[in-house]
Formats: C-alpha cells, structure tokens, sequence
C-alpha cells in the first residue's frame, strides 16, 4: 500500500458491461490508465472485501474497487509542521496561513493532514477539527482511527475552549469590556460568504480589544475572540458586523478578485492563539497555545 502521506482511498462504483474491473475503471478514467494498470500490477488496488484485484479480475456490478489518488506535485516546498504538544493520541501543531487543515481539490500536499502524513510517517493522520486556509494557530491532529471518535466528541459536545487574536481597525463598540456577538449565521453550498439570515440564533461569539498600534498603514487593534459555538466564517461574520472586518481578509467584507491567492507577506491576521480542553483519555485539563504572532504586530503579540 502507498507509503505516509497518501490521502485516504478513493471509492469508485462500477457500473456494468466489461469484462474486468480493471477495464471498467481504465475506459472511465482513460488519462489515469495508465497509471491505474500499474496500480493493480503492484497490487495496491483492493476489492470490498480487502482482496487484491488483479488484471484479471472479474467485473462485478454494483462492486466497489478502492485505491490511492496520485498526489499532484503542488510545485510548492515541502510543509515542515511546528508542534505544540504530542502524545500517543495526538499531535497539536501550529498550522501556517495559507494551508488547508485538510485536502482540498488541488491542495493535497499543501494540507496540514498530509503533511502531518508525511512528517510523522503515519497515514492514519486526520485532522479533528478545521481551521480555515487563511488562519493559522492550532491545530489538533489525531494518530489512530481508532480513536478519533473519543476525541470528535469534544467539539460535538462543545467542551473544548478556543481563544483567538485578530488584528482589525478600531472603533467604538469594542473597548476592553468583552462584546456578545449573537446572530444567525448560513453558509450556502457553492456562496463564497457566510451570511447573517433572521431567525433563531446558532452563532455566538465574546470579543474584546487587547491592545491598540499604528503602522505605516494606520491604527489598528489587536483583539481576542473566543467564539462560544463553531459556524463556517463565524469570526469573519462577526468582526464584520461591527465593522472591524479583519486584516489581510480577501473575502469580507466583499470579495476580491484574487480572495483565493494567498499572501504570504499580508495573510490575514487570524490566529487561534489556545485550545483548552479535558484530554478524554487522561482526564487531565490541558491549554495547548501557538507560538504564532500577528505578523502586523509582532511586539505587542510577543
């Protein structure tokens, strides 16, 4: 089977008329031909059942083949994880800007999952929750299938704790007193924004001023953001609302032209700074913080 770093398998269901499997899968995908023979030459190609299938194996309808995707060449460096903490469950690392948490269309090497694949020779890797591509900070990885489920149930039952630094203008409905952003907040399949709709509320985020700066570009302020609940966008929604919508963002308050380049001399200045948790197999309560600075901002994140 393919080696650290491969992203998980690949379902294709087979339809009807030929002859073998292989045939079936090489006349639907025929630029990966090829590449699929070779596959099944080196017997990385399995069947429902875990069994090899092989050139001569028979085309059954309605049967499944598994394999592993090619990787594209991304013609990027390879991605070197930073870790915050590691034990036999887990890996926290400081996920950089601009990498997805997990693979995404063209984005397999570039993903912290796969790195983490690749890095840490172990293909069972999976990221337990998401941060989007254009915020850094921590990120929770975990090791074995096994126990990923142990693990998911923190975020499903909420108990895990997050704090964030954003850097966005000032203004006069946030000072140091935290601020309660409580909205209704939708994200269509296919929309590139989330949006804030009537109704009854599943969005709920604290936010308050740390600290303010200027720079060549102006006054700025670093803010914490703890959100209480875990909608797409809900940070971006939220600090735009109150019109602080944040520093490096291409996608708030509209979207940019180039709001899929990243930038990596302006990335937005998101970052989950903490994650406070009970680790379920210890019992122990634990803080995992990044080491990660608001690059507009670095002496006073510092």
């Amino acid at each position: 089977m393919p080696g650290p770093g491969a992203p998980d398998p690949v379902l294709v269901s087979l339809g009807s008329l030929p002859a073998t499997a292989v045939s079936y899968v090489t006349q639907r995908f025929p630029d990966s031909a090829e590449w699929f023979a070779d596959e099944v030459t080196a017997g990385h190609v399995r069947s429902d059942d875990g069994a090899v299938v092989t050139p001569s194996s028979p085309y059954v309808p309605g049967a499944s083949v598994w394999f592993h995707r090619p990787i594209p060449d991304d013609d990027a460096a390879p991605v070197t994880l930073d870790v915050l903490y590691e034990d036999e469950w887990i890996i926290a690392v400081d996920k950089p800007h601009g990498l997805c948490s997990t693979p995404n269309g063209e984005n397999v090497r570039r993903s912290a999952v796969v790195a983490g694949r690749v890095q840490f020779a172990n293909d069972e890797i999976s990221a337990l929750h998401r941060l989007d591509r254009s915020t850094g900070g921590v990120l929770l990885l975990c090791k074995r299938r096994e126990d990923r489920g142990a693990f998911h149930k923190m975020f499903e039952e909420r108990s895990v704790s997050k704090t964030y630094w954003a850097v966005a203008s000032l203004n006069d409905r946030v000072g140091a007193e935290p601020v309660r952003v409580e909205s209704r907040i939708n994200k269509t399949q296919g929309e590139l924004q989330a949006r804030e709709d009537p109704g009854e509320v599943n969005a709920i985020t604290d936010i308050r001023l740390l600290t303010s700066f200027s720079d060549t570009a102006g006054e700025w302020g670093l803010y914490e953001v703890r959100p209480l609940t875990g909608r797409t966008h809900q940070i971006r929604v939220h600090m735009t609302s109150l019109g602080l919508p944040l520093r490096g963002d291409k996608l708030y308050p509209v979207p940019r032209e180039d709001f899929d380049v990243e930038d990596p001399d302006n990335p937005m200045q998101l970052i989950a700074r903490s994650m406070t948790f009970v680790h379920p197999m210890t019992g122990e309560s634990m803080t995992i913080d990044s080491r990660l600075t608001p690059s507009s901002h670095a002496a006073v994140a510092g």
